[in-house]
């Protein structure tokens, strides 16, 4: 007796178990697998507050930038601050302040600092596309 194939059941039977890893790569070109990272936002920053006691405004300033810092960088250089601080977070926040001036990073980027400011004539402008309310 011959079995049809349906939509519910797979035209071939898998017998070995393969993990989720391996059954991606199958599926998905490594072409067109994502590799970006996951990056800050407020929560996050709050969380880091939390856990290392640095200032909203140091980490606003370090991991807010264009784009966000990636959230395993933040955690590693807040590690940094802290060790190198010895456990001051006001001299931590002003070591990740400095690197991040140093590096150009989060909102010390040179393409923030040297962008011309937005005039009047230019926000009316976008207000008229619908660009902002």
């Amino acid at each position: 007796m011959a079995v049809e194939p349906s939509l519910a059941q797979p035209a071939h039977e898998s017998t070995e178990e393969t993990n989720d890893l391996e059954h991606v790569s199958t599926i998905i070109p490594r072409a067109l697998r994502s590799t970006r990272h996951i990056r800050c936002d407020h929560e996050f920053l709050g969380l880091l507050n939390e856990d290392f006691g640095i200032d909203f405004f140091s980490l606003n300033r370090v991991f807010l930038g264009v784009p966000p810092a990636p959230k395993k960088q933040a955690i590693s250089l807040c590690e940094w601050a802290i060790r190198t601080a010895k456990g001051n977070v006001d001299e931590a926040a002003k070591a990740l302040r400095a690197w991040a001036k140093k590096n150009g990073k989060g909102q010390y980027d040179p393409r923030l600092l040297d962008a011309p400011e937005q005039t009047y004539e230019q926000t009316e402008h976008e207000r008229s596309l619908g660009y902002i309310d």
